[in-house]
């Protein structure tokens, strides 16, 4: 359905009164509702609420009003390990063909874009957790202002709509809900955000009841864009086919979804415990309330937390009233901090002897059960890392077999390439496919083209992740060397160190891995390097350069400042130059003289 019909009128009249959706809504914003608890640190009530056996009601309400996010750290701490596949150096993006129309392409997804610098960013930072979240939501590229003529150029943004606002789409169209308000006259009116394959506009509506007929307002004009594509599609994530043929997304952490459930609800249990030892049941010896008063001159005592006296004419009828010492309890004690018991001391024995107890006390609450509950918890947490494939970097240290990190690791790297998939082939490509639209729109129309894919990038996912830490990797290095592996593997890891070691110093670190990459004989044994001199297997210039190294690259960078960003070809022919020039002037000098006296001596003596 289109906008506009008389068809679409009586389907905003549906939505409106009658709470109309698309038929995966309610399955959607449940899903969404649950990771929210996690990812969001939403306050899980639907889990908090449900109550406990023979639980109080002050303790449940006490754990809901209590309750803290745990399970939110764990969440985090997994997008922090999958934000890594946007280190710069594991994807690219690149324009095969420069021109005017890539190049301000370019600068506007990778410089300029509104809020957040760059479209990487705002996939980082914005659209990887709501996709973890919320699967089922929509992405959406639409103009930020809508221009007042065709001809001027729109700023596109990428906009992120949760579950809960898709209230209906089709093949045709999308239909999102932004707002809803309720005016003077008590209509319920609603702010939609509309998507067609030519347009984008935003409408009010509401239900007129005088006049039985949906009322419906354009709040700006709409913005025709090209393309012949709708400019939405899902954030995506694991998907569910159901029965009916319909695909319903789970998150790609939704295998965590039961464990970290259970963490929520035994952590607020245990919470619930150590309130219960931190502040146990109090008993305190009391004895029969002496309360009385006087009427009509008659003292009336009370009797099991009443005060019973007659009144009116008639002796039948009487008053009865809850004593004001002991508020029905028929009992009295002593309650404040600094008043004293005073006991009789008969009291204190019985016919048998001494009573042995307190006036007053506290009961033991077991605390076997509570500690039960603080560990059962933390094993949740650590469970819900295990089914996202993330434990393993609470293993680091630990005495695991090589053989056991590197299937751990590649378990990990599974779940990261498919993330990231998603991320990269999906969002990435349909977010430069439509920023591409808006931005080309007036000189795409000049020519009379749609969309040029000329001026589109090529993007380049990635494929390896690089988690580990330094001390793995120099551990790894380690194990290399000791299993005399191949130098240029060696050489690898190294500039590996080199790069986690300095990655917010790109100088220091240019300058190291040129140290390591441009030297000929890197990682090979000295006494190796002096045999194969002897033998003439290796040249004398890199044996120099070898040697030499640091000097060597110091004296091109002060000779050339720009030297680190050579090409290596480039780099390498000048370090020659200077092994050549070492070699040469460390040759001993024959003084020329005496050689002529030498030969004229042998000339005499053949004679």
């Amino acid at each position: 359905m289109i906008y506009g019909s008389q068809d679409y009128a009586e389907l905003i009249r549906d939505i409106i009164k009658h709470d109309l959706r698309h038929p995966l809504y309610h399955m959607a914003v449940a899903h969404a509702k649950e990771m929210s608890v996690h990812i969001n640190g939403d306050q899980p009530l639907y889990l908090l609420e449900r109550n406990r056996p023979r639980e109080d009601e002050d303790v449940k309400l006490y754990r809901i009003e209590n309750y803290e996010p745990t399970t939110k750290a764990g969440a985090d701490k997994a997008i922090k390990i999958v934000c890594k596949g946007f280190n710069p150096n594991l994807y690219s993006i690149h324009w095969k063909e420069k021109s005017k129309e890539a190049e301000e392409l370019e600068k506007y997804t990778l410089e300029y874009y509104p809020g957040c610098n760059s479209i990487v960013n705002f996939n980082k930072d914005v659209l990887l957790r709501k996709m973890l979240a919320d699967p089922n939501g929509m992405v959406a590229v639409k103009p930020q202002d809508v221009p007042d003529d065709d001809t001027d150029q729109a700023k596109p943004v990428t906009v992120i709509y949760g579950s809960s606002a898709n209230y209906y789409y089709d093949k045709d169209h999308y239909l999102f809900c932004v707002n809803q308000v309720e005016d003077k006259d008590k209509h319920k009116i609603f702010t939609f955000e509309y998507y067609d394959k030519t347009q984008y506009l935003t409408f009010e509506a509401y239900w007129d009841p005088s006049n039985k007929e949906v009322v419906i307002t354009e709040l700006e004009k709409p913005y025709v864009h090209s393309g012949g594509k709708i400019p939405v599609w899902p954030l995506g994530g694991e998907s569910k086919n159901l029965d009916n043929g319909l695909i319903l997304y789970q998150s790609f952490f939704s295998a965590a979804l039961p464990h970290w459930n259970l963490a929520v609800k035994h952590g607020s249990d245990l919470m619930a415990a150590i309130v219960n030892n931190i502040f146990p049941q109090k008993y305190e010896v009391a004895d029969e309330c002496a309360y009385s008063e006087m009427h009509g001159g008659v003292k009336y005592n009370c009797r099991g937390g009443k005060i019973s006296r007659p009144t009116g004419s008639k002796a039948k009828e009487v008053f009865e009233a809850e004593c004001p010492q002991c508020h029905g309890a028929g009992l009295v004690a002593v309650k404040g901090p600094f008043q004293q018991y005073l006991w009789h001391k008969d009291k204190l024995n019985s016919e048998n002897g001494p009573l042995g107890i307190a006036p007053a006390g506290y009961l033991n609450v077991p605390i076997e059960s509570t500690e039960f509950l603080d560990e059962y918890t933390e094993k949740m947490n650590q469970k819900a890392m295990w089914a996202i494939n993330m434990d393993i970097e609470e293993k680091v240290g630990e005495n695991q077999s090589g053989v056991a990190k590197a299937i751990d690791r590649s378990a990990q790297n599974d779940t990261l390439f498919d993330i990231h998939s998603r991320v990269w082939d999906v969002h990435t490509n349909n977010e430069y496919y439509f920023i591409n639209i808006y931005i080309n729109k007036p000189r795409l129309q000049a020519v009379g083209k749609e969309a040029d894919k000329k001026y589109l990038p090529e993007i380049n996912k990635p494929t390896k992740f690089d988690l580990l830490s330094t001390s793995e990797l120099i551990y790894n290095f380690d194990v290399s060397q000791k299993a005399k592996l191949d130098r240029n593997i060696l050489r690898t890891q190294a500039i590996a160190i080199i790069k986690s070691e300095n990655g917010s110093t790109p100088d220091m670190k240019n300058y190291q891995i040129a140290l390591v990459e441009l030297d000929p004989l890197y990682a090979m044994p000295s006494e190796e390097i002096d045999l194969s001199v002897t033998k003439g297997v290796v040249k004398k210039n890199d044996w120099a350069i070898h040697n030499n190294i640091k000097s060597f690259i110091d004296r091109a960078l002060a000779e050339d400042k720009d030297f680190l960003t050579k090409m290596k070809q480039d780099q390498l022919k000048k370090l020659d130059q200077y092994a050549s020039e070492l070699i040469t002037a460390e040759q001993p000098r024959v003084d020329e003289s005496l050689m002529m006296k030498f030969d004229r001596e042998e000339q005499q003596n053949a004679a």
